[in-house]
């Protein structure tokens, strides 16, 4: 019994022995971190820092030499067209009119009658482009309706019915500036009264809108065309980004926007109006030269029957102003449903792409076939399944066959 006894104790010793030691020798497993790949929603987009500015903006300048008289007005004040009195000016004391300075204040304002004239027809053109445009959206909408069109061709009338409506907005302020033009050319004929004083000429504002800048604060004397006031209409904003050139290039008009970092809790939305046929040079903070192009987002158009539920987006764009800084997202291509994989977990393989994939803790290097990414995120067309967890950031430490162990 005991010579029983003391062999299965030198077993036990060996074994113990044993297991010391490879446990000693054993490669431990990698620590590595793991995500599981599913199906969701990917968003391919381009990012930029983006401002917002005024569509239509007018610089009110002195019309002639003279004194600027000390105005109440401040930035951010409401005007109202040919009501609002942004300041008086006081010309210089006029002398008689020589036949030459007569006839050039005369053919002056022969000129500006002219231009009155001109954007007066621009204006009625503009109308008539918006009445027609109205119509046919009508007729789109019917078409729509019934299911003898596509709703394709009602999204490009709605289009167009807000084009002519911003082209009727643009042509009236161009009237209301021509407008003003002709009175400050009809002043250029005033000669000096028999009291000897000069008549003082009110500066009214060309548009309903606010005040954007005051140049000229103080009451003092001045030249013909020095600015005085920047005016313009807060409510019509647009938001201007410059993208670099090579993803410029992937940007067509109509794309939808999200618009960030404003401020708000909710993106805004946008559409892409237009990307500016030229481009520039930009020396970027690091001193680098980029070639830029300049993006122009607009509100959405409005939904007939009022905007989508459940989008996740506001299309009220009251709280901006100009020049505020916002963030861009214009959306190249969206998909649901996708099979989604980290680009974190992704390497190269030759001209191909691969994954480590973590099955009983062995980690086996999987070749993958992708389609669309962004930063963060791809989507794979084959080589994985839903559920396949995959190691993120794969180390030098790994290879074909690993053991690995999850953080």
């Amino acid at each position: 019994m005991k010579h029983w006894m003391k062999r299965l104790l030198w077993l036990v010793l060996v074994a113990l022995g044993i297991f010391v030691l490879a446990r000693a020798y054993r490669t431990p497993p990698v620590l590595v971190d793991v995500a599981t790949v599913a199906r969701g929603r990917l968003v391919v987009s381009v990012d930029d820092d983006g401002r917002t500015r005024v569509r239509e903006r007018f610089t009110i300048s002195a019309p002639m030499d003279g004194r600027l008289l000390r105005t109440p007005l401040r930035a951010g004040a409401e005007v109202r067209a040919q009501e609002t009195v942004l300041a008086e000016f006081l010309p210089l004391a006029t002398r008689l009119l020589d036949a030459r300075s007569r006839a050039e204040a005369e053919a002056r304002v022969a000129s500006a009658e002219a231009a009155l004239k001109e954007s007066n027809a621009l204006a009625s053109r503009a109308e008539a482009d918006l009445d027609f445009a109205l119509q046919d959206l009508e007729r789109r909408k019917a078409l729509v309706s019934s299911g003898s069109e596509a709703q394709e061709g009602y999204d490009r009338a709605l289009r167009d019915e807000r084009r002519a409506r911003e082209s009727l907005t643009a042509a009236r302020y161009a009237e209301e500036v021509a407008r003003q033009e002709l009175r400050l050319a009809e002043a250029g004929l005033m000669e000096e009264g028999q009291g000897g004083e000069a008549t003082e000429i009110p500066l009214l504002a060309p548009i309903d809108g606010q005040i954007l800048r005051v140049f000229e604060e103080s009451s003092r004397p001045m030249l013909a065309g020095t600015p005085l006031f920047e005016v313009g209409d807060t409510s019509a904003l647009e938001v201007v980004a410059d993208y670099l050139s090579q993803e410029a290039v992937k940007v067509q008009p109509g794309m939808p926007v999200w618009i960030e970092g404003w401020g708000g809790e909710r993106s805004l939305e946008g559409r892409v109006r237009l990307v500016e046929p030229g481009g520039f040079t930009k020396i970027s903070a690091l001193g680098v030269e980029q070639q830029r192009v300049q993006v122009v987002v607009d509100p959405p158009a409005p939904h007939p029957s009022g905007p989508p539920a459940g989008e996740g987006f506001a299309t009220d764009w009251s709280a901006l102003r100009d020049g505020y800084r916002v963030e861009l997202r214009i959306v190249i291509w969206a998909g649901d449903g996708v099979l989604i994989v980290p680009t974190g977990a992704l390497f190269r393989e030759g001209d191909s792409w691969a994954v480590y994939v973590v099955r009983h803790q062995i980690a086996r290097r999987r070749e993958v076939q992708l389609g669309h990414r962004n930063g963060l995120e791809a989507e794979v067309l084959g080589g994985l399944e839903p559920g396949d967890v995959v190691v993120l950031y794969p180390s030098e430490l790994l290879a074909d066959g690993s053991e690995v162990e999850a953080r």
